[in-house]
């Protein structure tokens, strides 16, 4: 009995032990976000070399550079070498992680329904998440199901909803696909997803365009892609974007893969690296990460059945609505109509809260990236109207929104979605999608 008893402590000791290390916080106590204007390719190439060391961390690419107190000499060395200016755009970035929860101050928010609950102005944790999906398909059994897209690499159960009217049979009716929070750090991504979908559950048989919409379309909706960078920023690091795999092959071992790089489209391009330890890793080979691979391998399956006519990866920040193509200068052949879609969507997302987006490719509103989804989905799926929205801000706080700012930029997104949806509605009843 005593030693069982001895036994049991030591276990609870160790998990504890095991508990407190995995809480254990990265400070960036001193770190700043230096903005440098890039205003020429020598410029461009200088800010280049700082990514491709693989010791900076790009906020936004090649513009905003998260620099150390370590680092600060050599960048502001190299940057007066080169004549570059730039301004000190965060003072202090562990500032704004410990002010970011200025809502939820520690506590759980219980579950509701009303958009307007203090529920939604606050950021969760994987497991609240999780457990949400599950009772959105409980309140709304009759246009709302959950389903299980696959398991993450650390073996967390990747829970989804399909939102539509299930009165109708779903073989052959069009089908959409969104997800958020590929970047883990970008909280506001999968917050923004979470209500958006609340409200078009919420409005559904009161609002005339939402009850046509799930009416007449299967959403498949994601709302954290990466579930286990996701977690690893509320324990460890705030600011980690890639995936949690490991790479066994570098020296150190570096994690993850960058998720927005790793899909079968002009893999390897420009805007990625081959560096395991860069926060643009590609991964070794296109779906090397099998939480992308879940995404491919469900809309391939339902494809046999459902056209699937938008397709949409939600990212922060920059306050941009972003087409194909990311991996070349090139224009898709589809730009006209896409930018008729840019433009409703920012046109309706300005009258809310007068924000401003601006809107056109990836690669020329904000810079060369191969492999990326929105690529994927025009290139590969042939979904012409694929997309990526940057949401809020420009900036100022950059990834680490404040919870004060969940409510208006879900609010003023979803006005430009229902913009969007019109236009998807339409196209397709028309034949022209």
């Amino acid at each position: 009995m005593i030693g069982t008893s001895l036994q049991f402590i030591l276990v609870i000791v160790f998990s504890i032990t095991v508990v407190s290390r995995c809480e254990v916080r990265e400070s960036l106590e001193g770190y700043q976000v230096w903005r440098a204007s890039v205003q020429s390719e020598k410029d461009f190439k200088i800010m280049e070399s700082l990514e491709n060391s693989g010791r900076f961390d790009f906020w936004d690419f090649p513009h905003d550079v998260m620099v150390s107190p370590n680092d600060a000499d050599y960048v502001r060395d190299l940057l007066g070498e080169n004549e570059i200016k730039y301004e000190i755009w965060i003072k202090d970035v562990q500032t704004l992680i410990d002010n970011q929860f200025n809502i939820r101050d520690g506590k759980v928010k219980a579950f509701s329904t009303d958009p307007d609950d203090v529920f939604y102005t606050t950021y969760h944790r994987y497991s609240e998440i999780d457990q949400w999906i599950r009772n959105m398909a409980a309140r709304y059994p009759s246009i709302a199901e959950e389903f299980i897209l696959g398991k993450s690499y650390e073996n967390r159960v990747m829970r989804a909803l399909k939102v539509g009217n299930n009165s109708n049979p779903t073989n052959n009716r069009p089908a959409m696909w969104i997800h958020s929070g590929i970047h883990a750090r970008e909280w506001i991504s999968p917050a923004t997803n979470m209500w958006m979908t609340n409200k078009m559950l919420h409005d559904y048989g009161t609002d005339d365009l939402v009850t046509r919409l799930l009416d007449m379309f299967d959403i498949y909706i994601i709302f954290s892609l990466n579930p286990d960078g996701y977690e690893y920023t509320w324990d460890v690091n705030r600011l980690w974007r890639k995936t949690r795999s490991v790479n066994l092959n570098a020296e150190p071992v570096c994690y993850g893969v960058d998720a927005n790089r790793n899909w079968a489209y002009k893999f390897g391009g420009g805007g990625t690296s081959t560096d395991p330890c860069s926060i643009i890793y590609r991964g070794e080979y296109p779906f090397s990460e099998m939480e992308v691979k879940h995404v491919v391998d469900f809309i391939a399956e339902k494809s046999k059945t459902q056209d699937f006519k938008f397709f949409m990866d939600i990212h922060s920040y920059s306050q941009m609505f972003l087409g194909p193509w990311g991996y070349t200068y090139d224009l898709p052949k589809d730009l006209a109509d896409q930018n008729v879609v840019g433009k409703a969507f920012v046109d309706a997302l300005r009258a809310v809260h007068g924000t401003e987006y601006v809107y056109g490719p990836v690669s020329d509103v904000l810079y060369v990236a191969a492999g990326i989804s929105v690529d994927w989905g025009y290139g590969v799926a042939g979904i012409k109207y694929s997309f990526t929205p940057e949401l809020r801000d420009t900036g100022e706080y950059g990834f680490v929104l404040p919870e004060d700012q969940i409510l208006p930029t879900a609010q003023e997104t979803y006005a430009g979605m229902l913009a969007v949806y019109d236009i998807v509605m339409n196209d397709t009843l028309s034949g022209k999608i």
